[in-house]
């Protein structure tokens, strides 16, 4: 017989509407704040679920964002940092953080979603990590980011040149990685070659210089094609 009654004490719809308000929240600030604040000096770089990467070009970004601290969370910079940023907003709903929490961005390579490098200044992060009063010790140079492939392969095998070259050359990267796999509730071992890196985005229109992008269904595809 089927059932006549279930319990139902999980609130999926939640997830659905987090997503749809986060969404909001992200446009808001790209096309409310952004947009008008730097006009044609902002060049969206990358967009994540919850995160933004720009490139902008102004005199000293660090004192823009003073000027509109009212919608930055900075709990997270140092109490005495170079910037002169005030620590306020902390754990404030729909603030955005500066993820490398004033340390400087130098290069970026976005291959596709959920794979991408970031390259902080050296200097910068050398500072950063000298400073005795920071609770978030050893930042490190460069952040990598490879959906599907291991944290240890990321991290010792795959380089920033890597991404470039992936870039640039259009050559994809494979890497050997041992996994744990489970068959009939046997456990065993393997060894796969995956392919690591990849710029061949099938969720982006890729434009010829193989680099910039638009989104499927833009209307400068038919003028970039003809």
């Amino acid at each position: 017989m089927n059932k006549t009654r279930m319990l139902f004490d999980k609130p999926i719809y939640v997830g659905m509407s987090i997503l749809d308000l986060s969404k909001h929240l992200m446009y808001d600030f790209h096309y409310d704040v952004m947009k008008p604040k730097y006009e044609e000096k902002l060049k969206f770089l990358y967009m994540d679920t919850d995160s933004f990467i720009y490139r902008i070009k102004t005199e000293d970004f660090y004192t823009d964002m003073r000027g509109m601290i009212a919608y930055f969370d900075t709990s997270d910079y140092q109490e005495y940092n170079p910037h002169n940023m005030p620590r306020c907003n902390k754990k404030v709903l729909g603030k955005m953080k500066d993820e490398s929490n004033g340390v400087i961005m130098e290069e970026f390579v976005g291959l596709r979603s959920k794979m991408c490098v970031v390259n902080l200044n050296e200097e910068s992060v050398q500072a950063f990590n000298r400073n005795e009063a920071n609770e978030e010790k050893h930042k490190k140079v460069n952040s990598k980011r490879a959906k599907g492939v291991k944290k240890c392969v990321v991290k010792n095998r795959i380089s920033f040149e890597d991404y470039k070259n992936c870039l640039f050359n259009k050559r994809d990267h494979y890497r050997t990685m041992n996994l744990i796999r489970s068959k009939k509730h046997e456990l065993y071992s393997i060894q796969v070659n995956k392919k690591a890196l990849s710029g061949k985005d099938d969720k982006r229109y890729i434009r010829q210089d193989g680099i910039h992008t638009l989104a499927l269904g833009h209307y400068a595809i038919k003028r970039c094609e003809g």
